[in-house]
């Protein structure tokens, strides 16, 4: 049967000129080769916009989540360790997003987090009484770059949890017991 065809072709293309038969083999072959790379650009697109969904989705839960566990700070210890895991959070991003491994909209949504923690620095800074900020940038390079590069300064309507605006208290609490 594949013979018969082939015999087919052959017979209708004696009728049919040689440069005529390369016009249309190289148009078939051009339009296949259109197609599938249509169809590979469509998938990529797709397969992208997913991987980034997912990539801020993640982002944004575990911030979600660190700012979630302000309800569970008892202790000077706990506020120390809620304000360096939050930064340190921040910070990744900001490495992610200065080396170019995340795409610019995922980390320009994320800024009002990134605000947040110049507040929670300036915390540092009031509250426990050390110059936190030089400690900061040292600990956090990429956070600061971040903020620097695009212009993020702290949100006046944001709030640190209320036992760390407490802070002193709690401290002279700890210290008697």
């Amino acid at each position: 049967m594949i013979l018969n065809l082939a015999g087919i072709f052959l017979q209708s293309t004696q009728k049919i000129e040689t440069a005529t038969l390369a016009i249309i083999i190289s148009s078939v072959t051009a339009t296949i080769f259109v197609i599938t790379l249509l169809i590979t650009w469509k998938s990529v697109r797709e397969n992208t916009k997913a991987t980034y969904s997912q990539l801020l989705r993640g982002f944004h839960e575990d911030l979600i989540n660190r700012l979630d566990k302000n309800s569970i700070l008892k202790t000077t210890e706990d506020c120390h360790r809620y304000a360096n895991d939050y930064l340190n959070t921040i910070d990744q991003i900001a490495f992610l997003d200065i080396h170019k491994k995340i795409p610019i909209g995922i980390a320009k949504y994320l800024s009002r987090f990134f605000a947040y923690g110049l507040i929670i620095i300036d915390w540092y800074d009031h509250m426990v009484g050390e110059d936190y900020n030089q400690i900061a940038r040292k600990n956090w390079p990429n956070y600061f770059l971040y903020c620097q590069k695009y212009g993020i300064v702290s949100n006046p309507d944001d709030r640190l949890p209320k036992i760390m605006l407490d802070y002193n208290s709690l401290r002279e609490k700890e210290s008697k017991s």
